[in-house]
């Protein structure tokens, strides 16, 4: 080929017309959309993603991304709304980077901002147990707060030897202050056993002895509630986001609510004894767990929302069966979710979603008998769950960890607890060993 044919070839394809691409084919150029993402929780192998989209319309298309990988494609219908995306399993303590594409069928027209999020690490199942006794013959606790390390309050009955005459003497208490270094006994009120206490500062403290009682930095006042016309009504615990709402749970259905200024007795709906109380930050949600065996049985779970209570959960069955958990023991919020104990395990409701997740207790029983008395969750990945016999069971947020130690120390059945408290990175339990021979307290720090 001589170089006038090089010529006239490049000359043909210069002056050819430059054919477009099929419309559907043609590159898009993406525009940032009123999608954006928000982390709405977290936990060790997943997290929840809230979508929130501004742009009115019936039906939006949206895609969502982990690293560049898609997670999956996703309609909201009736927007503007929000939705909330559960993406796992992922790995502890590991950020992730999420996007989202807007799409028009297959064809990816808008985009996101970046939303950084890292799941929770593991915690740890090692705790050293301290184990003080308190009192003698006659004494038991049944509620702990922890403020801090060094600054714990226990309440109960308790019983000190105060003359070392032939014929002993004793003085009675009622409460026990831990100060970092040693227990020092009180006498709140009248002295009479405590059932309950609930912390608000050093000048705002409340117990419970069947009636409310009241600290305010000078003196304990009692609130005797059958004068208020509260026939019938015995309390056995309480709850509150502040001094100024306050709840009060206890027999025949009881719940008393007090503003600051006046109690107002409140329709429970159920007859049940009451037994424990927790609930949100905010007041918004409120969760009573009841249970008896007197005259009936019957187990209950109460939610309060909107102003109104409600059965979540009733049963008159002591053990689960293929119909029902049994019975509802105790009850912990944290976050989204309330745990309640049940008699064959722990069961999680996210009482936002309306879902339900229940963990059989052969996940954390490791022995024959695991009657819970309490649960506390620190996070949804340091949760711990304490029966009748001292028994723990840890969960890290992946393993559940059992420790009976402390009822081997004792003799296997010889101690009884009633109570606990979590805070930082110390558990407290609090009971009595064998028939009331003494109160008993264990603290356990996280190593």
């Amino acid at each position: 080929m001589n170089k006038y044919t090089l010529i006239l070839c490049f000359l043909i394809i210069v002056a050819c017309p430059k054919i477009d691409p099929p419309d559907d084919k043609k590159e898009i150029e993406l525009t940032q959309s009123s999608l954006s993402l928000s982390l709405e929780s977290q936990w060790t192998t997943s997290l929840k993603i809230k979508a929130t989209v501004l742009d009115t319309a019936d039906s939006f298309t949206f895609e969502l991304l982990r690293d560049d990988s898609t997670v999956g494609i996703y309609t909201i219908e009736n927007t503007p709304r929000d939705t909330i995306l559960t993406d796992g399993p992922l790995t502890p303590s590991t950020e992730y980077q999420y996007h989202a594409f807007v799409l028009d069928g297959d064809i990816r027209t808008e985009y996101s901002d970046t939303l950084s999020a890292m799941t929770m690490d593991t915690t740890s199942h090692n705790f050293t147990w301290e184990i003080d006794t308190l009192g003698e013959y006659g004494s038991y606790l049944k509620d702990v707060w922890i403020v801090n390390e060094n600054d714990i309050w226990a309440v109960g009955a308790l019983s000190i030897p105060d003359s070392d005459g032939y014929v002993p003497s004793y003085a009675n208490y009622n409460a026990a202050h831990w100060d970092g270094e040693e227990w020092e006994m009180m006498k709140i009120h009248s002295g009479a056993e405590l059932n309950a206490i609930h912390y608000f500062s050093e000048d705002d403290i409340w117990v419970c002895s069947g009636f409310p009682k009241h600290w305010d930095g000078n003196e304990w006042t009692m609130y005797h509630l059958h004068n208020m016309g509260f026939d019938g009504v015995s309390i056995n615990t309480m709850w509150g986001t502040s001094s100024s709402n306050m709840y009060f749970v206890g027999l025949n259905g009881s719940i008393v609510h007090y503003d600051g200024s006046e109690f107002v007795k409140m329709e429970s709906g159920t007859d049940v004894e009451l037994i424990d109380i927790d609930g949100t930050e905010d007041g918004e949600h409120i969760f009573v767990t009841g249970f008896t065996n007197v005259d009936f049985w019957g187990n209950v779970l109460l939610e309060y929302s909107n102003s109104i209570w409600n059965i979540l959960y009733e049963s008159d069955h002591y053990l689960s069966n293929a119909e029902d958990y049994g019975a509802v023991l105790n009850v912990n919020v944290k976050s989204d979710t309330v745990y309640a104990t049940m008699m064959g395990g722990l069961w999680k409701y996210n009482y936002i979603e309306k879902t339900s997740v229940y963990v059989h207790e052969n996940k954390y029983n490791k022995g024959a008998y695991f009657h819970t008395t309490h649960i506390k969750a620190l996070e949804t990945n340091d949760i711990f769950l304490v029966s009748t016999r001292w028994n723990t069971a840890h969960y890290n947020g992946i393993t559940w960890n059992y420790d009976n130690s402390v009822n081997q120390y004792w003799g296997n059945g010889n101690v009884w607890s009633q109570s606990a408290d979590y805070n930082g990175d110390l558990f407290v339990v609090v009971g009595y060993v064998g028939n009331r021979l003494t109160a008993l307290v264990t603290r356990g720090l996280k190593n």
